[in-house]
């Protein structure tokens, strides 16, 4: 009798369990009855760069065992708190498990990947509501934008027709592969299963003013979602510092994560505005050249998210201060 994925994938919500699916409907050469500890090496916050006493949202970082001496995909699977998937916190681990073109002193001691290579299974939400999703951060095809994530998840109160398509997703591009010595075709087949969603056009005033609060609440939950997890010496920190002493004393976490967000996505707006044919950071940047203010509030979002260049946080920092106090 053939399985019912859409019924099956409803009921996952656990680790043990998908792993359970991964086995007997996608192949992964998985030992029945394996437990999911057995399976895994376990990370801590500290290790990965992230304040364990800002850590509290993320219950547990481990990486699945290579299945085989061919693969070239390092697996983690990481279990948060929050309602939605923490991307912030996502890039943090990126940034420390990808490889960089510069070793680190400790690198012989940390297994690292190509940024492409790196797959993440992420568990979220709470109590019945918790989803399970399937992430990949792809390369921007110049080198200078940060790596986009794309998503492949579901949860159990999906449509059927929803189910259905992760189902043929799951089993069409993340199945294991008959030949595992073959890494560039397993890539592209398991890159196949990400893909970026193509949003309707904006035609009226009203439609982008709706995209723009959606654009601010996510740059807002993500500036906030980072300064839970800083420390006092924290990029974002130090410049909500710089505000709180030069502009606004009784600033809180919130109004600065509002005011930030606000200030970034009309910034973006002026620049597409100003040239329609403005896609990347690069792009953005080159517009904001004639509000240095805005050029630095822009970087530093930036620096925070993952990307590599620009000026140092603490040089970013006093400059904002001097114009804040400019301001005042």
């Amino acid at each position: 009798m053939p399985t019912d994925h859409r019924a099956r994938l409803a009921t996952i919500k656990r680790f043990d369990q998908l792993i359970a699916y991964l086995r007997d409907e996608m192949g992964w050469p998985i030992e029945n009855g394996s437990d999911f500890e057995d399976l895994t090496f376990e990370y801590t916050p500290e290790e990965l760069g992230i304040d364990a006493k800002n850590a509290a949202k993320i219950q547990e970082i481990k990486r699945l065992r290579p299945l085989s001496p061919k693969q070239p995909w390092g697996i983690f699977f990481v279990k948060f708190e929050p309602k939605k998937l923490p991307v912030v916190a996502l890039r943090r681990i990126l940034s420390q498990v990808a490889l960089k073109k510069r070793a680190s002193a400790n690198s012989a001691e940390r297994a690292a990947w190509a940024a492409d290579d790196l797959l993440f299974v992420s568990n979220y939400g709470e109590g019945e509501e918790r989803q399970i999703s399937f992430a990949h951060f792809s390369r921007s095809q110049d080198g200078h934008d940060l790596p986009t994530l794309k998503v492949l998840g579901w949860d159990n109160r999906d449509t059927a027709l929803h189910l259905d398509a992760v189902a043929r997703e799951l089993s069409e591009h993340l199945a294991w592969p008959d030949d595992d010595g073959d890494g560039d075709a397993w890539r592209t087949r398991w890159r196949a299963a990400f893909t970026l969603r193509h949003r309707e056009v904006v035609t009226t005033s009203k439609e982008l003013s709706i995209r723009l609060a959606e654009l601010a609440r996510n740059i807002r939950d993500r500036i906030r979602t980072a300064l839970a997890i800083e420390t006092d010496k924290g990029p974002l920190t130090r410049l909500m510092k710089a505000f709180q002493e030069a502009l606004v004393h009784d600033l809180d976490a919130d109004g600065f994560a509002d005011m930030y967000a606000q200030t970034i996505a009309y910034g973006l707006l002026s620049a597409r505005i100003a040239d329609p044919h403005r896609k990347t950071a690069d792009d953005f940047a080159a517009h904001m050249r004639t509000n240095p203010f805005l050029r630095e509030l822009m970087e530093t979002f930036l620096k925070v998210g993952g990307r590599r260049g620009g000026r140092g946080g603490s040089r970013r920092s006093l400059y904002i201060s001097r114009s804040l106090r400019a301001i005042r």
